[in-house]
């Protein structure tokens, strides 16, 4: 790292230091740096008691900070972050997967809520797009996320070029 010590040790200084939320990127799911065993930052600072990299760490009843996500998260990509991460109890700022969205901002948040849901539901994201027209536009909004994440989706859901 640039300054020093890593993402892992600016979280545990966060949460020391009383922060309620802190960025912990996207894990490999956004377009910040980092990969899917990034998660544990978010552990560290969420749960009471968690084993890091080298050590066990018992946080004896200190209060959590909250994971904050951002950084190119979409509709699309959510899913298989909160899998990655096991919950979705994060602060997500998607703006861009907000106001990216074809239809409008307020369709793309709402896009970001059917997201969570039907990563909480367990279901197919292509299937559950087919009843959900807010997620299903964002395969639209963000197609080559789509055409990454889902190849195929475009008969799946009937949508042409």
């Amino acid at each position: 790292s640039v300054r020093g010590y890593t993402a892992f040790v600016l979280a545990k200084m966060s949460r020391l230091q009383g922060a309620s939320g802190i960025h912990v990127g996207t894990m490999g799911y956004g377009k910040m740096e980092g990969g899917q065993d990034d998660r544990i930052i978010a552990y560290m600072i969420e749960r009471d008691s968690v084993t890091g990299p080298f050590y066990h760490q018992e946080w004896n009843g200190m209060k959590p900070t909250t994971p904050i996500i951002s950084g190119g998260m979409n509709a699309l990509r959510l899913p298989g972050f909160f899998e990655n991460l096991g919950h979705g109890n994060v602060i997500n700022t998607a703006g861009g997967g907000a106001y990216g969205h074809i239809d409008s901002p307020a369709d793309g948040a709402r896009s970001l809520a059917q997201a969570h849901d039907c990563w909480k539901q367990g279901a197919d994201p292509i299937e559950y797009a087919k009843e959900h027209r807010e997620f299903a536009r964002a395969f639209e909004s963000f197609p080559g996320d789509a055409d990454r994440i889902f190849p195929g989706w475009r008969e799946k859901l009937g949508v042409h070029k």
